[in-house]
Parts: structure tokens; sequence; C-alpha cells
């Protein structure tokens, strides 16, 4: 007789049991990798956007003067924003629904970049690449650090959530306040806390951590993503910048 350790059923069975569940992650390894790739490619379609209209407004007065006059646009952009941002709380299956996700990003980034543009339209065209190439430098090598460090940041969701709120309560109370040393200090805290969330949002989207992004949430993702991007760039822009 054979025994358990010896038996060729059962080291057939066990064989097949390994090839099944190496097969099994090299599939969601696949799906993960696409879904990544996915992420980033609306990621650079959001960018485009924003560079696009944040040139109309370099070269184009009419469309600047647009931005900077019309009352309508600026608060309608102001409500999208929100409304958007807000959205996924009470419906995020909205955000999985195609060609309607698609509609909701472009909507998104096209008001958020007409704000953006507003404001970088201030500052000398020198200031903003020198902001761009340190914002490339700065998310290229916090992407790096997200994948290949071993600390696992996806569990801080909670903490990064309230010290979220904690930094948007601050910033209405320095408005009152105008001290230019508490702003910069503002500003400095904020850099160095959506750097943070970039790791944090990063980890989420590897899929390695303990929580993750779902391949179904590609759209928010990518707007996660996109937005610590845009506010890490804001901030550099705001430390180096000098308005004309």
């Amino acid at each position: 007789m054979y025994s358990d350790e010896s038996d060729p059923f059962i080291e057939e069975e066990q064989d097949k049991e390994k090839n099944y569940i190496q097969l099994t992650e090299n599939i969601r390894k696949e799906i993960r990798s696409g879904f990544i790739v996915k992420v980033y490619g609306i990621i650079a379609y959001q960018i485009v956007i924003t560079a696009i209209v944040i040139y109309l407004a370099f070269v184009s007065r009419k469309f600047l003067y647009l931005l900077l006059t019309s009352k309508i646009l600026y608060y309608t952009n102001l409500f999208l924003i929100f409304f958007l941002i807000l959205l996924p709380i009470c419906a995020p299956q909205v955000y999985r629904i195609v060609p309607l996700n698609y509609i909701i990003i472009t909507l998104f980034t096209f008001s958020y970049s007409c704000l953006i543009a507003i404001f970088v339209c201030f500052f000398p065209l020198k200031s903003i690449m020198v902001a761009l190439f340190l914002t490339f430098l700065t998310v290229v090598s916090l992407s790096i650090y997200a994948w290949k460090s071993d600390r696992d940041f996806t569990i801080y969701g909670g903490t990064l959530f309230v010290s979220l709120i904690l930094l948007l309560f601050s910033s209405f109370i320095l408005i009152f306040l105008k001290i230019p040393f508490l702003n910069l200090l503002y500003t400095f805290i904020s850099l160095i806390f959506f750097c943070i969330y970039l790791i944090y949002d990063t980890q989420l989207l590897i899929g390695e951590g303990e929580y993750k992004f779902s391949e179904d949430d590609y759209i928010l993702a990518a707007m996660r993503i996109y937005l610590d991007i845009i506010i890490i760039f804001l901030k550099i822009l705001q430390l180096i910048g000098r308005k004309d």
C-alpha cells in the first residue's frame, strides 16, 4: 500500500491544485496590471485637458477674460467640482456606468482645469515651468516609493481623511487671519500631506495592501490620483512662485 505522502493519485491532485492556484494568481495579476494601465491612461487624458485649458488661458485674452469675469461659469465649475467629488459617497455605481463615467470625468476635469487656469495665470511662465519639473520629480519619486515600500499606507485611510478635514477648516480660518507666515506654513504642510496622500492612493491602485481600489473603480482611482498630482503642483507653485 502507498502512504499518503507517496500515493501517485494524491500527488497528482496536489500538483493540479498548485497549478490552479498559480494560474488564478497569474490571471489576477494580469487583470490588475490592465487596471493600473487604464487608470494611468485616464490620468494622462486629464492632464492633457488641464494643460490645454491653461495654455488657452495664456494665449487667448478672450478666454482668460471669460474665466476671470464670468461669475456664472465660475460658480457652475465650483458646483460641478464639489458635486462630482461627493457623488461617489452617495452613488458610487454611477462611476462604473459606461460611457457616463467618461463623460463625468471629462466634465470634472474641464471644470477643475478652468479654476486652476485662473490661479496659474497670475504666475510667470518661468515659475510654472519650474513647478512642473519639480512636480514631475516628486510624483515619480513618490510613485516609485509606493511601489517598492514594504510599509502599507492603505491602513491609514481614516487618519488621512480626518487630517484632510482639519486642513480644510484651517484654510477657512486663514482666509480671515491673513498672516503671510501662517499661509506659507499651511502651504508647506498641505504639500507634505498630499504627497502622503499620493502614496496612499497609489498603493490602493497597486492593490497589494490591506485595502485597494476595485477594478471597476478606474474612474474614481484616476480622479483621486489626478487631484493629488494637481494639488502638489499648485502647492509647489505657491511656494516657489511669485505672482505677477
